[in-house]
């Protein structure tokens, strides 16, 4: 079970570091202090405060909210929003009301919104999650 987690976790993070790469132009593993952009920087450090202190389905409400088509920094922000939920245990996620599949329905969601779908759907195999 653990190493089907952890396969799992890793798989998610590729997928959120591919479509930034592709998309940005930018390596999350590598660019690691800026990873999100300037102008929704304070958005994400409310929507991970929020996360962190358990109100996980709250923040993903106000992120789906104030998804705008036309701001390609608010993608990167929601991308990384879901990336850093996907690094918590299943413990916390749990006790929280929340899962592994809602982080990948999540990112799933906000790609479809921006466009990407099919850039997702070129590079992940379905049957991989």
């Amino acid at each position: 079970m653990f190493e089907e987690k952890d396969y799992y976790m890793r798989i998610v993070h590729e997928v959120v570091r591919m479509l930034i790469r592709l998309v940005f132009g930018r390596d999350i593993d590598k660019d690691e202090e800026e990873a999100v952009p300037l102008e929704v920087l304070e958005k994400y450090r409310k929507l991970i405060s929020m996360a962190d202190d358990g109100e996980i389905n709250e923040a993903e409400n106000l992120l789906l909210d104030g998804l705008d088509p036309d701001s390609r920094a608010y993608f990167e922000l929601a991308l990384l929003f879901y990336e850093k939920l996907n690094g918590k245990t299943d413990e916390f996620l749990e006790e929280n009301d929340y899962s592994r599949q809602e982080v990948l329905d999540g990112i799933r969601y906000v790609v479809d919104f921006y466009g990407y779908g099919s850039l997702m759907d070129a590079f992940v195999d379905e049957n991989a999650l």
